[in-house]
């Protein structure tokens, strides 16, 4: 296995230069698909290259100044939130669809959804068609001169030193927020995926430099935010039924019945979560990579 000590022979500058390039025309190739011919799939594949440029983006962090990147970091934030309210809709679709055979409400809320998953769809539609990527392009070409430059001075073992201490540190940080995780408080989970989210990003961006990174690793890293997902999905969908239970005129004791259902099965995706928290310790450090000095050890929950 690799290891930090071996690190002279990883030209990690190259390696994001060269992601940066490739993720790009992979970007734009998704974007002008989903803008000409708008379909489900599409808006996944525009939603999964936006994350891939994202999380390289987040690597260039560990060289050039945070400054430089923050615009870039909000105009691909913007990309996704275009999709956030359609998306939200359509997972709701799935739950409540579900639910339909057990809970009479439950038929009224499915159909209040897709009379707005229709109107999120035209709305995103539109929406992903006023997207523009000149001045984005700018930006990322700025970003690959600042890359080009540092790969100049800076030889490949301190390059590959300094992004596993920009990766020790994401990881840092979600320790931290997990250590003050609180299970009536579903805020402290939202944040805590939200860096372990950067964190995943960061560690599959790196991945081709690094073979203790496997398909089950990734795979396990997913698993564990969409733990924490389900119950932001859940904290979304029961927002949704408070705007649909005020604006219909139900069975009060119906109602309440899907409410108490909503609550409990939150209540239990909450429980889920915190049982398996402490698989984070799974996932940092690498297993065989060594990590630099100045690194910390993160206080685990």
């Amino acid at each position: 296995m690799r290891t930090s000590e071996e690190s002279p022979a990883v030209d990690v500058l190259k390696h994001l230069s060269d992601s940066l390039r490739s993720q790009w025309r992979r970007y734009r190739k998704r974007l002008k698909r989903c803008q000409e011919r708008f379909s489900e799939e599409a808006v996944h594949d525009s939603r999964v290259e936006t994350r891939r440029l994202l999380s390289t983006i987040e690597l260039l962090g560990a060289f050039l100044p945070q400054r430089d990147l923050r615009k870039t970091r909000r105009a691909l934030k913007r990309h996704l939130d275009t999709f956030d309210q359609l998306r939200d809709t359509q997972v709701q679709l799935v739950y409540v669809g579900r639910m339909v055979p057990a809970f009479s409400a439950a038929r009224a809320l499915r159909d209040w959804l897709q009379k707005r998953e229709a109107r999120f769809t035209r709305k995103t539609r539109e929406a992903v068609k006023r997207i523009k990527t000149r001045r984005l392009g700018r930006r990322l070409a700025l970003l690959g001169g600042g890359i080009r430059d540092a790969r100049k001075h800076l030889p490949g073992d301190r390059g590959f030193a300094a992004l596993l201490r920009a990766m020790d540190r994401a990881f840092g940080r979600v320790a931290q927020l997990c250590r003050h995780v609180a299970a009536e408080d579903t805020e402290t989970i939202h944040r805590t995926r939200i860096a372990f989210k950067r964190f995943r990003y960061m560690v599959e961006a790196l991945s081709p430099l690094l073979p203790v990174v496997t398909e089950e690793h990734r795979r396990m890293m997913r698993g564990y935010q969409s733990m924490m997902g389900d119950i932001q999905d859940m904290e979304v969908l029961l927002a949704a039924f408070e705007k649909f239970a005020r604006k219909r005129d139900l069975d009060p004791a119906e109602t309440r019945q899907l409410r108490d259902e909503l609550l409990r099965r939150r209540r239990w995706l909450v429980r889920v979560y915190l049982n398996a928290a402490g698989r984070l310790r799974q996932f940092w450090p690498l297993p065989g990579l060594r990590l630099p000095a100045q690194t910390r050890k993160p206080k685990l929950p």
